[in-house]
């Protein structure tokens, strides 16, 4: 089974499908990334979901994300 859902970025605010393919048994993590900043997110998911970029990014940068590691 299938399902989709819209999503803005929190750091670059494009806004994004993700498309996420559930399994008969139990959904476990699967990573995702916006393709405009590379920041990574994370849903439950039988396979890694599928982004579609419906709206680029608005912050008017070009950089990518980066994660902090405290």
């Amino acid at each position: 089974m299938a399902e989709s859902f819209e999503k803005s970025c929190a750091y670059c605010g494009a806004h994004l499908r993700v498309r996420v393919d559930h399994g008969p048994f139990q959904d476990h993590a699967e990573e995702y990334t916006c393709p405009e900043c590379g920041k990574r997110y994370e849903t439950g998911a039988a396979h890694a979901p599928q982004v579609e970029v419906l709206q680029p990014r608005r912050d008017g940068k070009s950089d990518r994300y980066q994660d902090t590691l405290f």
